[in-house]
């Protein structure tokens, strides 16, 4: 006895239409309104030779606005600097364009609280104020952070790299840090070499350290309140987006993604377009265009997948499962949401889904698929595929269009 509950009302088109992807040039999703910086004084200039802004040594006040100088320079250092939620420290460019020059990382933050580094347009020259040749990483136990208006132009391995990976301190194990409250927006990172997009929290589910001559597993912190939306991200060597360790609020919505595992560093997984791992997450409004693996890969409970475009994915639109499709002891995690996604010419199936032991039916409503007709080995179109019937499903209103791809 099966237990996917279908609608008769899902419809298949045959169209012989070639298709024409449109110039991704042509495709914006972003919202580039610049915020408005509050604090238009500089209360600390930060010459293009020093390379270390230490909150405490320069005191460095909640409110305070620290302005870069203009022109090339190499890495900076930002450590012990600490806003408050009602008045952040703000790190940007002063009047013209800043360029950090090509290394392995422009901006290393640690141990710092209500912090946001942004920049200022520079009229007829950049629209990013800051442009960074390496990556911008946040660890050492900093949460509250907010990232915008940024242009990472280069890195050898990630664009963006925020998270703090356990130690034999247990200051950095799961019991003792959430990282809280990351802000990612409005930003363009593109040409990363082997890495990702943005790196957002530890990809493992624990690791083992020798700490005082005695073999101990430590766990890695969680994420909460994260929010990443209107970035732009073109030529990916890895995944485009990967946020891992989630532990709930978390919200990637409305970016633009073109291309990605162009080079990864591992050729079988590291390379989709959005990689989610964790609880109660939504992913909305999306447009992902050519990753090299599937276009989104999601392990997680209560997640929520509505109104992505997927174009051109080299493997599957969206793959999915949660942690009970490798232990099945684990019962009654809640279900997916998959609602208004338009996924096109996948290069095999429009979604996978391998949640199982679900408290109730993942929803897949009013999702458009469009492909060339094939079917898989049992003669089935590859709309949607389950791992079996302990994949709880309702469809309802979902949409097959057979055409022939332009590419």
């Amino acid at each position: 006895m099966t237990n996917a509950i279908k609608s008769s009302k899902s419809a298949l088109v045959v169209c012989s239409v070639l298709i024409t992807a449109p110039s991704f040039a042509n495709i914006d999703l972003q919202n580039n309104s610049h915020e408005q910086i509050t604090n238009l004084k500089c209360d600390h200039y930060i010459n293009r030779n020093q390379h270390l802004i230490d909150g405490q040594t320069m005191g460095v006040n909640p409110g305070d606005t620290l302005c870069l100088e203009g022109g090339t320079r190499g890495p900076l250092r930002v450590r012990n600097v600490q806003g408050s939620a009602s008045a952040p420290i703000i790190i940007r460019n002063q009047d013209s364009v800043v360029t950090f020059s090509p290394y392995e990382y422009s901006i290393a933050v640690e141990n710092s609280q209500w912090l946001r580094i942004t920049s200022k347009p520079v009229e007829d020259v950049s629209e990013y104020g800051l442009r960074l040749g390496g990556t911008l990483g946040v660890g050492t136990l900093s949460e509250q952070i907010e990232i915008d208006h940024l242009e990472i132009y280069r890195a050898r391995f990630a664009g963006m790299l925020i998270k703090t990976d356990p130690t034999c301190d247990a200051a950095t194990w799961a019991e003792n840090f959430t990282m809280t409250g990351i802000r990612i927006h409005n930003n363009y990172i593109h040409d990363t070499e082997s890495g990702e997009g943005m790196y957002i929290g530890y990809t493992g589910r624990s690791r083992t350290l020798l700490c005082d001559n005695t073999l101990t597993t430590v766990y890695p912190h969680k994420l909460q309140d994260v929010h990443i939306f209107d970035n732009k991200l073109e030529n990916i060597g890895a995944d485009g987006i990967q946020v891992n360790s989630i532990q709930g609020n978390t919200f990637v919505n409305n970016n633009t993604i073109y291309r990605t595992g162009v080079s990864p560093f591992d050729l079988h997984w590291q390379n989709t377009g959005i990689q989610i791992g964790g609880n109660d997450v939504e992913v909305r409004g999306n447009l992902i265009y050519r990753s090299g693996g599937n276009g989104m890969m999601i392990e997680g409970d209560a997640v929520r997948v509505l109104n992505n475009h997927i174009i051109y994915a080299g493997e599957n639109g969206i793959f999915a499962r949660n942690m009970a499709q490798q232990d099945a002891s684990i019962q009654n995690g809640l279900p997916h949401d998959y609602k208004g996604n338009l996924i096109i010419h996948p290069g095999s199936y429009a979604l996978k889904l391998y949640a199982i032991n679900t408290a109730s039916a993942h929803r897949i409503i009013e999702n458009s698929i469009e492909n060339d007709g094939s079917v898989d080995a049992a003669g089935r179109p590859k709309t949607f595929s389950y791992l079996n019937d302990s994949v709880l499903r309702h469809e309802l209103n979902n949409h097959h269009y057979v055409t022939q791809s332009a590419y």
